[in-house]
């Protein structure tokens, strides 16, 4: 169920709200990564422990950032422990990846590297909303806009990206 702080409107995307239980979660994150697209914004930032439930195989999603990266000095910045669950949950994403990486900036750190202050997942968005999920197994999310959060989380994301490496390789090497 989405719940929007605000009045009932038009709007597809409310400033402010929450979301029970993953299908809504996904919902509300395609409709809020697909705002932040379309705003033009240059930096949107990523984290979750696999990525498995987010809807990044979706082809209105992937249609999107495509058209967003033509803008030059964008990236879509995405930090996760694990990648391989991720690489089995969206073949579409993989697919997609061989044609337009250079749009993505994918890291992998060790999980114990977030903190208790975190939440089980987040989306930031440069000069935009913060979605946090604060639930994993049930789903739990809130989001809204306010730019002391959104400095925060982008704050706590750049930590987490300095201790990184490369994520979820795009090819494997072999000898």
């Amino acid at each position: 169920m989405v719940v929007a702080h605000e009045e009932l409107s038009s709007a597809p995307s409310p400033s402010h709200g929450r979301a029970l239980g993953w299908p809504d979660i996904s919902k509300a994150i395609e409709a809020q990564l697909l705002q932040a697209l379309a705003s033009k914004t240059r930096r949107i930032v990523l984290l979750d422990p696999d990525f498995r439930q987010w809807p990044l195989s979706s082809p209105e999603l992937l249609e999107a950032i495509r058209l967003w990266s033509h803008g030059g000095a964008r990236k879509l910045e995405l930090a996760a422990p694990d990648w391989t669950r991720c690489a089995q949950a969206h073949p579409r994403l993989l697919a997609w990846r061989r044609s337009f990486d250079h749009c993505l900036k994918l890291y992998q750190f060790e999980a114990q590297d977030i903190g208790p202050d975190w939440p089980c997942a987040l989306m930031a968005v440069q000069s935009g909303v913060v979605l946090r999920v604060l639930e994993l197994e049930e789903g739990r999310a809130v989001w809204g806009q306010d730019a002391g959060d959104r400095q925060i989380a982008l704050e706590l994301f750049d930590a987490i990206a300095q201790r990184s490496g490369a994520g979820w390789a795009l090819t494997t090497l072999g000898l």
